[in-house]
């Protein structure tokens, strides 16, 4: 998994106004439900407590049977950090994807994407991604940032195809095999005007 110790301690100290009420408590989902197709729909939700297991089973089926981020972590994510949320996806009760993020000073961060293998290029990811950029949208976000490794073309490819912007190489980012990271970053519309001067 991502080590994410470097960013969120440049950004944890700088809070809002918005901050005393939990982002998972007042995000909301442009669109609860996704379309495969005119009769298979799969179903969306800011995860809770009862999605801990469902986060774990999505790792465990993407990550050769390991969870980078254990039961213990998920769970104070979803519990007690504030600036954290997370979207699960199911086709019926079956977890299928998530993806979470933290929202921090003018920033969300994607700290993980997966989905299983058999539900994979089905746009899901891209589904997921567009959620959590109009989620920044609404808290008025300047922009959504993620690292992917350096290997990973085909989530590079997505990514800018959502309008993503190359950024610095992150040297040894990866904990377990100390893979490099290429940092991405989507600008929102009110960082591109400020930008230009607007």
């Amino acid at each position: 998994m991502k080590n994410f110790k470097d960013w969120f301690s440049d950004k944890v100290t700088r809070t809002t106004a918005k901050s005393f009420v939990p982002l998972a408590a007042r995000v909301k989902l442009e669109q609860p439900f996704y379309s495969i197709s005119d009769e298979w729909f799969l179903t969306a939700k800011i995860a809770h407590e009862e999605d801990t297991d469902s986060i774990l089973t999505i790792e465990k089926l993407c990550y050769d049977g390991k969870t980078p981020w254990n039961r213990s972590a998920i769970l104070h994510e979803i519990r007690f950090n504030r600036n954290a949320f997370y979207i699960v996806v199911y086709d019926n009760q079956r977890p299928v994807a998530f993806v979470g993020s933290w929202v921090i000073d003018n920033e969300a961060h994607i700290t993980n994407i997966a989905t299983i293998p058999e539900y994979q290029n089905k746009g899901i990811a891209s589904y997921l991604m567009k959620e959590i950029i109009q989620v920044a949208e609404k808290e008025h976000i300047k922009e959504v940032t993620l690292e992917v490794r350096v290997s990973n073309k085909t989530a590079q490819s997505l990514y800018r195809t959502l309008g993503f912007e190359d950024g610095r190489i992150k040297h040894g980012y990866y904990a377990n095999d100390h893979e490099d990271a290429l940092e991405m970053r989507y600008l929102l519309p009110q960082s591109i005007e400020e930008q230009k001067g607007y």
